[in-house]
């Protein structure tokens, strides 16, 4: 698989990665678990080559319960990650929509 260069002349790309999320309906249970699981998810599994820059509950205006704003040097890291983290919060999060940029 060809993946464009992560570096330009001495300049190092950054991808940013912004991830709307949609939760499923739960119960009170079942949110006080999510809420369980993503402490403990980012405390122990989260990559750390993989960068939580914000974390916002609410995306006004849009279908969304939120997003993510996510960086990483190389886009295949991100992408190694992703399906991974997804199998593991599909029980609570219905959809999930990723936006992807280059800061440079």
């Amino acid at each position: 698989m060809h993946r464009p260069s992560e570096a330009v002349g001495d300049t190092e790309l950054i991808y940013a990665f912004i991830v709307f999320y949609r939760y499923r309906t739960m119960s009170e249970e079942e949110a006080e678990k999510a809420r369980e699981f993503w402490t403990d998810f980012l405390k122990e599994d989260w990559p750390s080559d993989v960068r939580i820059v914000g974390n916002y509950k609410y995306a006004w205006g849009t279908e969304w319960n939120g997003f993510l704003l996510i960086e990483a040097e190389s886009a295949h890291t991100f992408f190694e990650f992703w399906p991974k983290f997804r199998d593991k919060t599909r029980w609570y999060v219905d959809n999930t929509r990723t936006i992807i940029g280059q800061k440079s």
